[in-house]
């Protein structure tokens, strides 16, 4: 996946797509993540199979929230044993972040479909999953305080360490900006929030809306619109079926997720009034690249005001730097589980080339043995040299947006790409609310509409366009109906072949004027 990357930062979504499938033996629900992101960028057309991929991976996530949520009801030391596990495995736990960008590329691709009611779906599930996502955090936090208080008061691992500080040459700066910092917590994604309040009000839930639109306000205080739109909910929501402009949200994501890569460092630890170097891996995120700010976005003869509402790059780092101390206690434990079994094996040696106190020997030696098997719990020494790098890594690192007024029908995009090049292109609105969503590469960018139809599921209707030259041969039911469409013609129960005009015109059935009549207008319109 690494090495796509520059095929993916210039667009090319065709050799990002083969890479994507050659990466992954297992379709584990990264996979799926993946896969789907690219789909949807490939046009409209592409969005039905983005979205079934896509909902592959929340079928996976829908499971990893409910056996999360079962083992952290169990007893502390279970779940402390949990939230501190390495969860490296052929599958893949998502990311707090990527839970959160998974329901909101959902409720996107949903929109493209003109199904804001599935939409709505999305929006309900991140405050859901939210909660098992605090409670992991939670109990992470906690069980890392408890673990390292205890191996404090165990001779063998006093000392192992929690602060990623304490590990010499780590570049803690990568993860102690001021845009990683500012945040709340490495999940709650503004951009989301506002998303879901505004599908919300487009379906005339005030009650459900008001909430996405308070938290996106309370994790991004200084984004003017949110404000405007909690202001004038009721008012839109009261007057939304009278709407005689198009209501209409620009989302435009840019940059690139930064690599997360493995991270050697030789530190040095003391155990028995010995130092020695052992070799560690952490995961470092790179530093941030390629970031471009939108300024000249155009609807018809209006520039989009946008503001950057959520920054993804600094939720990634923000999530690796709430991860660390689990990554330093696990590492530094095992480090000096390493060296105490070293010791062991130095000291039985010396013993056993002496050959004196050989029974204290073995007593000694059972003990240092039981302490290293209960706290190495299934891993080899050569662990410590292992971390799981893998992330969502065809997500953008910013999102920006701005919500606007606009006149329904075509309307005139135009757009400046990172590379200068100024592009366009025409967007159809619709009246009461849009969304047009754009996802900038270097010189190039993907354009997504609500409502499209373009992005619409294929209908079934080839069988009855096949059968409409048989149903011609008799006379139209009415000619009202054959000066439309012809496809309802062909599903309504009367479309079903009259009875000949030559037997229901006769002179003598005047009983049956109407009919005569009816059969007159037919052989007319015939």
């Amino acid at each position: 996946m690494n090495d796509s990357k520059e095929q993916f930062k210039n667009g090319d979504l065709q050799n990002t797509t083969a890479a994507i499938q050659d990466a992954f033996k297992d379709k584990n629900t990264l996979y799926y993540l993946e896969l789907g992101e690219v789909q949807r960028l490939q046009g409209p057309k592409q969005i039905p199979n983005s979205t079934q991929n896509l909902l592959l991976a929340d079928e996976q996530v829908e499971r990893w929230g409910m056996q999360t949520s079962e083992k952290l009801q169990r007893s502390f030391s279970d779940a402390s044993a949990y939230a501190l596990s390495e969860g490296f495995s052929s599958n893949y736990d998502p990311k707090p972040y990527e839970i959160t960008l998974l329901s909101q590329t959902l409720a996107l691709n949903h929109l493209a479909q003109g199904n804001w009611n599935d939409a709505m779906v999305e929006a309900k599930k991140m405050a859901q999953r939210e909660k098992i996502i605090e409670q992991l955090i939670q109990t992470r936090v906690a069980a890392v305080s408890k673990t390292e208080q205890e191996q404090q008061s165990n001779p063998n691992t006093q000392g192992s360490t929690s602060r990623i500080e304490d590990i010499n040459g780590y570049p803690v700066n990568l993860l102690d900006d001021e845009d990683t910092r500012s945040l709340k917590n490495s999940y709650q994604n503004p951009a989301a929030y506002y998303l879901s309040g505004f599908i919300h009000e487009s379906q005339g839930e005030t009650s459900l809306a008001a909430p996405g639109y308070r938290l996106a306000i309370e994790l991004r205080p200084s984004v003017s619109f949110f404000k405007t739109s909690i202001a004038k909910l009721e008012t839109n929501v009261a007057n939304r079926g009278k709407k005689s402009f198009a209501d209409t949200l620009i989302i435009v994501d840019t940059g690139y997720m930064p690599k997360i890569t493995p991270y050697r460092i030789s530190q040095s630890f003391n155990l028995g009034g010995n130092s020695k170097l052992i070799t560690l891996t952490f995961p470092v995120i790179e530093k941030s690249t390629e970031r471009y700010t939108p300024t000249a976005i155009q609807l018809g003869d209006r520039t989009a005001n946008l503001e950057l509402v959520a920054n993804i790059d600094a939720m990634a780092r923000k999530n690796l730097k709430d991860e660390m101390p689990s990554y330093v206690l696990r590492a530094s434990s095992r480090a000096m589980v390493s060296l105490a079994a070293q010791f062991a094996a130095d000291r039985a040696a010396q013993q056993a080339a002496n050959r004196n106190n050989k029974n204290n020997q073995n007593n000694g030696n059972a003990a240092i043995i039981g302490a290293i098997a209960s706290m190495i719990t299934g891993y080899s020494l050569q662990a410590i040299n292992v971390t799981d790098v893998r992330h969502w890594s065809t997500l953008p690192a910013q999102t920006y947006m701005a919500r606007m007024g606009l006149p329904i029908g075509p309307t005139t995009l135009k757009y400046t790409l990172p590379s200068g090049l100024t592009q366009s292109q025409t967007v159809n609105l619709v009246g009461g609310y849009n969304l047009v969503y754009i996802r900038m590469f270097r010189n190039k960018a993907s354009v997504l509409v609500s409502n499209d139809p373009n992005a619409l599921p294929s209908k079934p209707v080839a069988e009855a366009s096949v059968s409409v030259p048989s149903t011609t041969k008799e006379p139209a039911a009415s000619p009202k109906l054959t000066s439309g469409n012809p496809e309802p013609v062909i599903a309504s129960p009367i479309s079903e072949p009259t009875p000949k005009p030559a037997s229901s015109n006769m002179e003598g059935s005047k009983p049956y004027e109407a009919p005569s009549l009816f059969d007159s207008i037919q052989q007319l319109f015939n």
